[in-house]
């Protein structure tokens, strides 16, 4: 579905962009070709003006060896060769006399045919307009009238047209390789639009994978419980006992796993409009610690407090203050080894509250460490344990974003730690 997604993508990038980079090429091709053509134009002007007359470096041409006034040059099969010799310098001046119909050329050796230049002159003269082409012939002209006749340059519209086809040309080239580059472009940008999506279709795959592993154990113990009781209608009421207290085990579990969710849920929809006040972080810390006591001496595990300044201030919310250390005060209790020993400090420092829990006797790899923070996500060993259900360390990486605070994690042989640093109140 998402390739599709991305090929539609490219598709209509790839048309909108190439259609707006045609449409400028073409008007840049068109805005050179008119500049050109009007440079050309002021370039023949010039070349007029620098002769008032002919004088002894123009030729005239034989009688009989043009054409007439019918503008039609007699046949000559050297015509285009006398043509493309005059314009070897590009361009050729012209007089022409209307009362003797005599053509001076301006050439260094006096030319032996000239029909096509003699067509183009007689035909010249009788156009209105002073400046042009004569596709026929294959002459631009530049007409300036004067009291004996007419003053006129020429050059070949072959040259023209190969100066526009080249810019056509490059032009063209440039579309192809920027349309080239363009769907380079696109595709990586495709990818990069993409991948959110593709990170979310994959959460949602992973989060139904997880829910559904969460819940099918606690669902299985009761409804295999439930058909215990039904199989066994006649037992007395202390061997039912069992079965109804692990049902309601079962159903703590899924209920509690529910709520987390919901708190997930909240704190996505509470965005940054959550108020924050001063909160006295020690006594949070303090609470968080008292509280869950006795969890650690039912699991044999020490938790040394001594480290925790008082009077340390921070700008946070006092229900996330409360859930953030003691989150991370059971969560340490989880994972630490009976017998063990969890370490919680508070410091203040540089305009900074500094709140952290280290457990000595948990180690989390590498692996596992990119992804702690990621919803559902249980390394191999926790997920065995039905305690938890990868919702703890979410939570509080949430809750500490929306308060301003940064939540780090570091994992090695001396244990792990999890350190939360707050804005201290002024």
């Amino acid at each position: 579905m998402l390739k599709g997604y991305r090929r539609r993508f490219v598709t209509y990038n790839m048309f909108l962009v190439g259609v707006v980079l045609l449409a400028a090429l073409v008007f840049l091709g068109v805005f050179v070709t008119r500049t050109d053509y009007r440079e050309l134009r002021n370039t023949m002007r010039i070349l007029s003006d620098r002769w008032d007359s002919p004088n002894g470096q123009f030729h005239v041409l034989e009688e009989g060896n043009g054409p007439k006034h019918d503008g039609r040059p007699k046949p000559d099969d050297g015509a285009d060769d006398k043509k493309d010799e005059l314009l070897r310098n590009g361009i050729i001046t012209v007089f022409y006399d209307k009362d003797t119909d005599e053509i001076s050329i301006l050439s260094k050796d006096a030319p032996e045919d000239t029909d096509a230049v003699a067509a183009a002159v007689h035909k010249i003269v009788t156009l209105k307009d002073d400046f042009g082409k004569l596709r026929s012939l294959g002459f631009i002209y530049y007409r300036e009238d004067i009291a004996e006749g007419n003053k006129i340059v020429l050059t070949d519209i072959s040259s023209y047209n190969a100066k526009v086809l080249k810019l056509a040309l490059t032009l063209l080239l440039a579309y192809l390789v920027s349309m080239g580059l363009l769907l380079l472009i696109s595709r990586k940008l495709s990818k990069l639009a993409a991948k959110p999506m593709e990170d979310a279709i994959e959460m949602e795959r992973q989060f139904v994978t997880d829910i559904s592993h969460d819940l099918k154990t606690p669902i299985t113990v009761v409804l295999a419980n439930n058909s215990i009781l039904r199989s066994n209608p006649g037992a007395d009421a202390e061997e039912q006992l069992q079965w109804l207290d692990s049902t309601e085990t079962a159903a703590k579990n899924m209920m509690d796993m529910v709520n987390e969710m919901l708190t997930l849920s909240s704190l996505d929809s509470v965005g940054h409009s959550i108020l924050k006040v001063p909160v006295d972080l020690s006594s949070a810390a303090e609470k968080a610690v008292l509280q869950l006591e006795s969890l650690a001496y039912e699991r044999g595990i020490t938790i040394d407090s001594t480290a925790v300044s008082e009077d340390v201030t921070a700008i946070a919310t006092p229900e996330y203050a409360e859930r953030i250390c003691s989150g991370l005060i059971e969560n340490a209790l989880k994972y630490e080894p009976q017998g063990g020993r969890v370490e919680v400090s508070l410091s203040a420092a540089k305009k900074k509250a500094v709140f952290c829990v280290h457990n000595l006797g948990s180690f989390i790899s590498p692996e596992d460490q990119a992804h702690i923070f990621e919803r559902f996500y249980r390394g191999d060993k926790a997920r065995s344990n039905l305690q938890g259900h990868g919702l703890g360390l979410p939570i509080i990486k949430q809750m500490t974003e929306l308060i301003g605070a940064q939540i780090e994690m570091q994992s090695g042989e001396d244990g792990t730690s999890f350190t939360v640093t707050f804005d201290c109140a002024e």
